[in-house]
């Protein structure tokens, strides 16, 4: 799956995974980003990874908000982003993990990912065994 598809309904997909979490107890992992953010891009190389990518199936439902498909726009999807807390205040990647009942339990609007590109697979690794 690409990540922040332009093309692909957030609101549908979180919809989804909101049921999904609700029958099976994952928390939701929502991620805001933009597909010519180079940190964005390399959040979705970590996702390939098979240790991040087990533990992301194991552990999370992924949804992935685009927020926008120009250069630095990121007011695509402007409303999600207001409703979790504005996460992308800090930069983007942008991650927000809910609870299975859709309540922020993590935000990262302090630009926690805002570096994807300098992160180690062992920090995206605890932080996702640990969702804070």
């Amino acid at each position: 799956m690409e990540l922040f598809d332009p093309s692909r309904d957030p609101r549908a997909d979180l919809a989804a995974a909101r049921a999904a979490a609700v029958d099976d107890g994952k928390d939701i992992l929502l991620v805001f980003g933009a597909r010519w953010c180079p940190d964005c891009t390399a959040f979705e190389d970590w996702t390939a990874e098979p240790a991040i990518a087990e533990l992301l199936a194991r552990k999370y439902h992924l949804v992935t908000v685009s927020v926008g498909t120009e250069r630095g726009q990121r007011d695509q999807h402007a409303d999600l982003d207001a409703a979790f807390n504005h996460p992308i205040a800090g930069g983007i990647p942008a991650v927000s993990v809910l609870n299975p009942q859709g309540k922020i339990r993590f935000d990262s609007a302090d630009g926690e990912f805002s570096r994807a590109r300098r992160m180690k697979a062992e920090e995206l690794v605890e932080f996702l065994a640990s969702g804070r």
